[in-house]
C-alpha cells in the first residue's frame, strides 16, 4: 500500500478521513487489482485531450509496474493482506489504479478484495467505479464507502455526448441508491457541466461528494462558477458533505470558500 501523506502534491487527500473529533486518519491507496480498460479521456477548454491520472502514471513514473500497459488486467494476490498489517485505523482507497468493478475483473478476484475489507474491519475502504451496474452483484461490508465517478468525455475510445453523459450519471445514482452502505458518494472530477438537475432528483442518495477541476499535467481548468454553485446548492439542500480537491483552487471563488468536509460515520 502507498501512504498518502499530507502536503504532498501527488497525494489523494480525501483518503485522510477526518474523524468526528476533528483528527485525521492516515490515508493509503491499495491496488490488488490494477489496470483499467475504460480509456477515459476529457476534452480541455483549449482543445487538448487529457487522459486519466492513473493511465498517465502507468505510462510515466509507474511504468515498470505496468509492463503490458495500463489497459492490461493485473492481479496481485500478494497484496491482498497488506491492509491487515496496518493496525492503525486508516482510510484506504482500494482502486486508485484500477476500477475494481470493471467488467473485465473476475468475480472471484473482486470477492477476495471485499473479503479482506470485511476482515480488516478497523479500516475505512473507499471505492469508486464507472461501472455502477456491477455494484448490484456484491454485498459490501459496513466499513466500505461505495461511490461512482462522474462520466468522462471519452470512454472505450468513443466520445460521449451530453445525452449519454446524463444517462450515465442517472444510472450511477440509480445504482448507488440501491446500495445499503454507510456512505454512498460521488467524485465529480472534473466538474465540467451543470449536472445539478440530475442530482436534485436523487435526494438522499449521496452522503458525500468530492469535486475537482479538469487537469492536463500541471495545467488546471476549473469549472464554471455557475456550475459549481448550482451543484453545491443541491448538495447542501440534501445535506450531502462536500470535499474540494486541491486542483479546485484554480477557481478563485472555490479557493475563497474552501470546503474539506467528510460525511458523518461511525466505526
Amino acid at each position: 500500500m502507498n501512504e498518502q501523506k499530507a502536503g504532498s502534491s501527488n497525494s489523494i487527500e480525501w483518503t485522510r478521513i477526518r474523524r468526528p473529533d476533528g483528527t485525521r486518519m492516515r490515508g493509503y491507496t491499495w491496488n490488488p487489482v490494477a489496470g483499467c480498460q475504460h480509456g477515459c479521456q476529457w476534452t480541455m477548454p483549449d482543445g487538448k485531450t487529457a487522459i486519466c491520472y492513473a493511465d498517465s502514471a502507468a505510462s510515466g513514473i509507474a511504468k515498470a509496474a505496468y509492463p503490458e500497459g495500463f489497459a492490461h488486467h493485473y492481479w496481485h494476490p500478494e497484496r491482498l493482506e497488506e491492509p491487515l498489517k496496518v493496525k492503525e485505523p486508516s482510510g484506504i482507497f482500494l482502486d486508485s489504479m484500477s476500477d475494481l468493478m470493471g467488467a473485465w475483473v473476475p468475480t472471484e478476484q473482486i470477492q477476495q478484495v471485499l473479503d479482506i475489507c470485511e476482515k480488516a474491519h478497523w479500516h475505512t475502504f473507499q471505492l469508486l467505479t464507472k461501472n455502477s451496474p456491477r455494484l448490484k452483484q456484491f454485498d459490501f461490508p459496513p466499513n466500505a464507502w461505495v461511490g461512482c465517478s462522474s462520466p468522462p468525455d471519452f470512454m472505450f475510445g468513443k466520445p460521449l455526448d451530453r445525452k449519454q453523459q446524463m444517462a450515465m450519471l442517472e444510472r450511477s445514482l440509480t445504482c448507488l441508491a440501491q446500495e445499503n452502505v454507510p456512505v454512498r458518494w460521488m467524485s465529480f472530477e472534473p466538474l465540467s457541466w451543470d449536472c445539478s438537475s440530475i442530482v436534485r432528483r436523487f435526494a438522499g442518495v449521496l452522503k458525500w461528494a468530492v469535486i475537482g477541476a479538469a487537469s492536463n499535467g500541471r495545467n488546471y481548468y476549473p469549472p464554471k462558477k455557475s456550475d459549481l454553485l448550482a451543484l453545491l446548492w443541491v448538495l447542501d439542500a440534501q445535506k450531502c458533505r462536500v470535499f474540494f480537491k486541491g486542483n479546485l483552487r484554480s477557481l478563485p471563488w472555490a479557493a475563497n470558500h474552501w470546503r474539506e468536509e467528510f460525511p458523518d460515520w461511525r466505526q
